[in-house]
């Protein structure tokens, strides 16, 4: 896996914006103040930039807040994980995001999704459901309790160990 370190990631050039260092990066996320987030795109061995990555990640210093999206063969958003450092010192699944484009053959941003779905998770096992259907001009919101979210907790990462955070598949705990 090659990851590349960044101010932002560019969903319009499908590159990182701002190259960093592996080191400038490490800096941010240790000793960073609060301006000081980064962003990582991982790309499996041989995909060259400006194809698909396999995610990007936002990253505050000393992980207290990280964002992964997950991206489709046109490099579209198609899910996003937001994870919070909770007061315990350890990172909870507070949100997820699921967009739907119009069709499968060409490049949108993510604003261009015609839904987009959300679930948001509090660690006392309530979910608050969210749709927005932006063909039929609808939204739907229901709520949730006794939902599990066992498998919603993970540690927060040390600086490059991102395997974890950036797990599709939420199944099982982490290890």
């Amino acid at each position: 896996m090659r990851t590349v370190y960044g101010r932002a990631w560019n969903s319009r050039l499908l590159v990182m914006g701002g190259v960093v260092t592996v080191d400038e990066a490490r800096r941010r996320f240790l000793d960073g103040g609060k301006d000081d987030w980064f962003s990582v795109a991982a790309y499996a061995d041989g995909v060259p930039d400006g194809a698909a990555p396999e995610y990007t990640m936002e990253v505050t210093p000393q992980g207290g807040f990280i964002s992964v999206s997950f991206y489709d063969q046109l490099c579209r958003v198609r899910f996003e994980f937001l994870f919070g450092k909770t007061d315990a010192g350890v990172m909870f699944l507070e949100e997820v995001y699921v967009f739907r484009y119009p069709d499968e053959t060409t490049y949108y941003i993510r604003s261009g999704c015609v839904t987009n779905t959300n679930y948001r998770y509090r660690p006392d096992g309530s979910m608050h459901w969210r749709r927005t259907d932006k063909v039929a001009n609808v939204i739907e919101e229901a709520d949730y309790r006794d939902i599990d979210v066992s498998t919603h907790w993970e540690p927060v990462p040390e600086f490059g160990d991102w395997a974890s955070i950036t797990r599709f598949d939420r199944t099982k705990p982490a290890s």
